[in-house]
């Protein structure tokens, strides 16, 4: 049997103040007529810590 190769993503809740700061960024690009395509991905890294490994 052979080791299987892959990706671990790991999605960890940043601190509190960036999540508000990636929310609120994100509600006033909204409320201004940004797409939402263009805003809800870029509020998301500012909330998330996102972390990718090879295993």
């Amino acid at each position: 049997m052979l080791p299987r190769r892959g990706l671990r993503l790991d999605l960890i809740p940043r601190e509190l103040h960036l999540s508000v700061v990636g929310f609120g960024g994100s509600a006033l690009a909204m409320w201004v007529g940004a797409e939402p395509l263009a805003v809800f991905p870029l509020a998301f890294l500012v909330a998330v810590r996102v972390r990718i490994r090879r295993i």
